[in-house]
């Protein structure tokens, strides 16, 4: 743009804090400072395990809140709360029977839902949000605002509200008010629901998402841009593809398999982990998790040992620039969700950056129990879906016997429907028609 034209200004609030690997709000940053905004993400300040955010651009800048007040500028990260990495789950389901075990485990995670529901902190949390929001953006004008998922939301609205200004809401997760059992989290998914009917416009992954969230939220009359979680652009032609055969001193013949994101009992790991341990000896698991691994933690250790020489575990997480030849090393991505956890884990199309990141690179995809996945798999022929962990060793086969083409394909796949910055147009078309 001219040097001479004024910037426009943006707030992104976001409560969460893996900002480092979070591809959507990554990539809109970027775009919004590449077309002349100036952008401001308000988030938590926490101490992190997450990959820190990667340079966002000259005119983004990160206000950070710590217990409800403004914190230090600069980049941060988060801790993981959305995975168990305890081996409970996976010991109690092989040593009882299933119906059993999953009376056990019901009950269990009905406890933990009981002591989180009444601690005080989750009495306070949006409050807290709302106001550290206030208080870090006083005396800043913007032309938009953005309030990523509900409690980012919560607290966007009122910045929009007091500035006359759009507001986005941006939809990451997609949660239900039967997901929460505390009166306090209840009552806070009833208040989003009145936050995203008053939104300007609803940015979301993909239909299947749109429409099981607008109906929750009796929201249907406010407009939807569909944006998928995904990378940016095409992958390097020159990218390295021999990462985790350097890491591991792996034999050139050596095929590798990776499961990329958390590894915990909510991405079935431990399973996935015992079915490889009857694959041919050319072929192994590789795990790589967004977050520091300590392979003396008995999780991982058990994980490592179920495996018998054919797990591995990649502990250190990467930037997110350097992602791309991180899973381009991999013959196969695996993408697999515990779906008994609801439709943020189901409806999966257009929100796992997994998946497109792995179709960018190149890598031909294996899904479990995602029927959404599966689907986009099929009708672009760059992966297969199965219905269980144990049907992974013949869908790795079947690629494998294909692997030139099934590559073609998954970048073809990418381009025409996960590329970040042709969706993102939408967006930026929207708001220079409401300013």
């Amino acid at each position: 743009m001219p040097p001479t034209e004024a910037r426009q200004r943006i707030a992104i609030v976001f409560h969460e804090t893996y900002l480092g690997c979070a591809p959507s709000l990554i990539n809109a940053a970027r775009l919004f400072d590449e077309h002349g905004w100036d952008v401001d993400i308000v988030m938590r300040d926490t101490d992190a395990d997450f990959a820190q955010p990667p340079d966002l651009g000259a005119h983004v800048e990160l206000l950070r809140i710590a217990d409800g007040q403004p914190a230090r500028h600069g980049a941060q990260s988060a801790t993981p709360t959305s995975c168990d990495t305890r081996t409970w789950r996976s010991r109690v389901k092989h040593a009882l029977p299933a119906r059993l075990a999953s009376s056990l485990e019901a009950a269990r995670d009905r406890i933990h839902a009981i002591t989180a529901g009444l601690a005080p902190r989750t009495w306070t949390t949006r409050h807290r949000f709302v106001k550290g929001v206030a208080l870090a953006t006083q005396g800043r004008d913007y032309d938009a605002v953005i309030g990523v998922d509900m409690l980012g939301l919560a607290a966007a609205r009122p910045l929009a509200v007091a500035r006359h200004v759009p507001l986005v809401y941006w939809s990451l997760e997609i949660m239900f008010l039967r997901d929460f059992w505390a009166p306090a989290w209840r009552r806070a998914k009833r208040r989003e629901r009145a936050d995203h009917r008053a939104a300007n416009v609803l940015v979301i992954q993909d239909t299947e998402r749109q429409q099981a969230l607008c109906e929750e939220n009796r929201a249907g009359s406010v407009p939807a841009l569909l944006i998928p979680n995904s990378p940016r652009g095409e992958a390097s032609a020159d990218l390295s593809r021999q990462r985790f055969h350097s890491q591991f001193e792996l034999k050139d013949a050596t095929r590798v398999i990776l499961h990329a994101g958390s590894i915990c009992e909510g991405m079935r790991s431990s399973d996935l982990a015992a079915v490889a341990a009857m694959w041919p000896r050319d072929r192994v698991l590789v795990f790589h998790s967004h977050t520091p691994i300590d392979l003396q933690t008995h999780y991982y250790r058990d994980i490592v040992a179920s495996g018998e020489g054919r797990v591995l575990i990649s502990t250190k997480p990467v930037p997110y620039d350097e992602l791309d030849e991180l899973i381009a090393s991999a013959d196969i991505g695996v993408v697999i969700y515990d779906s008994t956890l609801g439709p943020n884990f189901q409806l999966l199309a257009g929100a796992s950056g997994k998946l497109s990141h792995y179709l960018r690179c190149g890598v031909p995809v294996i899904s479990v129990d995602n029927p959404s996945i599966a689907r986009v798999l099929t009708e672009n022929q760059c992966g297969i879906g199965v219905d269980r962990v144990e049907e992974v060793a013949d869908a790795v086969q079947t690629i494998l016997a294909d692997h030139a083409n099934y590559r073609d394909r998954a970048e073809k796949a990418y381009l025409e429907q996960f590329e970040f910055e042709r969706h993102f147009q939408s967006l930026l078309t929207f708001l220079e028609g409401a300013s």
